[in-house]
């Protein structure tokens, strides 16, 4: 399994504890949290992430990390439920998939890579705020099973950003690799 990624961004930060840090860069940190082999989580707290409710999403492992990862107060623009939640969704997600981060591929050319039908794929890329979870959670376990590397910060937008037209604009960063990634397999 690769190394748990952005450990540079970790260490540049750690230095100074009360720093902010971005929602790109705790998903970064997150995946080395959740890493197998050199992550801090125990795997007790991974199993808890991977069986997480996603509708109440009460764990203490989620607050540790949340709180770890300094994402435990949500913005204005968005409530402290649904934050909770999504992030709950994410971790959830990247528990399946611990070590299998890659800021380098796309989560669509991941999804291409590892055989996931564009059924399955435009259902994802449409779903709503209450499929979007389930559907998470399958892609997540279906990646898992193929040890398919994918961008978790991707999901984070895909999640985090469900309407208007920052979310159309992140959905078609996301089709756009999958579509090439297809096209390029038939190709061959």
């Amino acid at each position: 399994m690769p190394p748990p990624p952005d450990i540079e961004t970790s260490l540049d930060t750690e230095s100074n504890e009360d720093a902010p840090i971005s929602p790109s860069q705790a998903v970064g940190r997150a995946a080395g949290m959740l890493h197998p082999d050199e992550g801090a989580l125990p795997n007790g707290d991974r199993a808890a992430l991977r069986r997480i409710d996603l509708d109440t999403p009460v764990t203490p492992t989620l607050w540790k990390v949340l709180f770890d990862l300094k994402q435990d107060e949500a913005p204005d623009w968005i409530s402290q439920t649904k934050w909770e939640q999504r992030w709950a969704t994410l971790l959830m997600g990247m528990a399946h998939c611990a070590g299998l981060h890659d800021y380098d591929v796309p989560l669509g050319q991941a999804l291409a890579e590892a055989g996931w039908a564009e059924t399955r794929f435009v259902r994802l890329l449409e779903a709503d705020d209450e499929t979007l979870p389930v559907l998470l959670r399958r892609m997540a376990q279906y990646l898992a099973s193929k040890q398919q590397p994918a961008n978790w910060d991707d999901v984070r937008k895909l999640l985090f950003y469900q309407s208007g037209e920052t979310a159309e604009g992140i959905r078609l960063s996301i089709a756009r690799p999958y579509y090439h990634t297809l096209h390029a397999q038939d190709e061959d």
